[in-house]
């Protein structure tokens, strides 16, 4: 006879005071049905003939099989007609009661419906590759580890690339993830196995893949620059569909069970050190449980299939974009780099290296010039060629139209723009905002005063007007515009229909 303490006791009387019924308190208190019948009859609860009969193994017939009707079996067909629309048990349980007169439970609507509509089993399909063909990736978690900067515990993100052949996997662990860290951790997986994968399988993570799509996903550009240089091809598996790649994701939970279950490290090198041995001494020792032999043995065979590795890591960049401006030139990190005359005023995408840059064009992705990377800001890196052939037409525009003002002005701009060629420009389009703001004879004066002093520079002439001058007014008459009186007579005859 079962002897429960007085807590249990009390949950299994206040489940059966709630409705439950004997199978139901079962599965959730683990407890048998006889030891469940016999408290709910000593409190009351249930019925006498509901007690156990206390009986000998001897005396229990074998022969016979308890034979128990369902609660719900006279709705079977209503049951049926509904399941076959689709309805869950849930939705059916609730029309059962309020329209129906149904007082059974809902587990006996459950069992009844997987009766009727059994589930049909989820097939997998298992992926297999030769020798060299494919390796798979993803982060999981690591260990805690006590975070230098904190000084807590917490986990840090747990890298694993794994040969889909073989089985022989890549681990690390990192505190935090980038585009760069991404690749850098690609390229020592590589060079742990003496060799590269001809395709990379994985998931839609931002650090691989942009832009998701099933039938054209778009790769994050160090990452395809990255793959491109080792000659690997990427695989991202659909937006959802992360079996694709059960190999890897088998070797993360294998890992984080077996490896670093119960484990705290006091610093990353630590636990990469620990992951390092385990995986020298034991995950690649193992048999492998799809395969039937040994990780090792598999990669040894595999090792020549592998793409032969190229003489120098990838040098990583970061991915910019920039608008050619006017003058001829885009702005990085407060540098400026001289663009071919044909990106004036377009978007280019741009690659910053550590010791150089490079400008793509935009419709080809082509490389279409290269900079050395300047060393401070406000530095220029000017090719020849990208040099103006000539002044550029506008900017004699902009000089005649700054001379009607004055002999001094149209000097003044002369000057500007042969001193600083197409760079003048903006200071071209201050004078001639100095004009529409001060009387045409100050902005003559202060550019004499400018070229007695050798001061050839817009702020000379703005600081002058500025504390010199005041701005031009509206004036309230003028010779050809007419008196405000004249137009509302106008309007006002139009209105009525007075011809003037």
């Amino acid at each position: 006879m079962n002897t429960l303490s007085v807590t249990e006791k009390e949950t299994i009387v206040g489940l059966l005071r709630l409705g439950w019924s004997i199978r139901r308190v079962s599965r959730e208190t683990g407890r048998r049905h006889e030891t469940i019948r016999r408290y709910g009859f000593e409190a009351g609860i249930l019925s006498p003939r509901a007690a156990p009969k206390p009986h000998t193994r001897a005396e229990v017939p074998t022969d016979l099989k308890p034979t128990t009707r369902s609660s719900c079996e006279p709705h079977r067909a209503f049951l049926g007609a509904e399941l076959a629309k689709g309805r869950n048990a849930k939705a059916i349980y609730q029309d059962l009661v309020e329209h129906h007169g149904y007082a059974g439970s809902y587990d006996a609507v459950k069992r009844l419906a997987r009766k009727l509509h059994p589930a049909e089993p989820k097939i997998s399909c298992r992926f297999e590759t030769g020798p060299g063909q494919e390796a798979q990736v993803d982060y999981g978690e690591g260990a805690p580890t006590r975070d230098p900067r904190s000084g807590k515990y917490r986990k840090p993100r747990l890298f694993v690339m794994t040969l889909s052949n073989s089985r022989h996997a890549f681990r690390k662990t990192v505190w935090r993830s980038s585009s760069q860290t991404w690749c850098a951790l690609h390229e020592e997986a590589f060079a742990y196995f003496g060799g590269a994968p001809k395709t990379i399988r994985l998931d839609n993570l931002k650090e691989g893949v942009i832009e998701p799509d099933v039938y054209d996903p778009q790769l994050n550009p160090l990452y395809a620059q990255m793959l491109a240089h080792y000659g690997v091809v990427a695989l991202p598996c659909r937006p959802y569909a992360p079996d694709l790649k059960g190999k890897v994701e088998s070797a993360v939970g294998y890992t984080q069970a077996t490896a670093l279950k119960g484990r705290r490290f006091e610093s990353l090198d630590e636990q990469n050190a620990f992951l390092l041995h385990w995986n020298e001494r034991w995950a690649a020792t193992r048999i492998h449980g799809t395969t039937k032999r040994q990780v090792r043995a598999m990669f040894e065979e595999e090792r020549p299939s592998l793409l032969p590795l190229p003489p120098t890591r990838f040098e990583y960049f970061r991915f910019c974009e920039r608008r050619a401006h006017f003058d001829g030139y885009i702005e990085v990190d407060g540098a400026y780099y001289s663009v071919p005359p044909r990106y004036v005023g377009t978007k280019i995408a741009v690659h910053v290296g550590r010791l150089w840059l490079r400008i793509l064009d935009p419709a080809t992705h082509q490389c279409v010039r290269e900079h050395v990377s300047a060393i401070a800001k406000g530095q220029r890196r000017t090719i020849d060629a990208d040099r103006p052939k000539q002044t550029p037409p506008q900017l004699e525009k902009l000089v005649v139209r700054i001379g009607g003002a004055g002999s001094a002005c149209g000097t003044f701009a002369r000057t500007l723009v042969d001193q600083r060629g197409a760079l003048a420009a903006r200071s071209l389009f201050g004078m001639l905002d100095l004009l529409r703001r001060y009387d045409a004879d100050a902005v003559e004066r202060a550019c004499v005063l400018a070229a007695a002093a050798n001061a050839w520079r817009l702020r000379f002439l703005r600081l002058y007007l500025a504390q010199h001058q005041t701005p031009a007014t509206l004036q309230a008459q003028h010779p050809i515009i007419p008196e405000i009186e004249t137009y509302m007579s106008h309007f006002t005859a139009h209105t009525q229909g007075v011809t003037p």
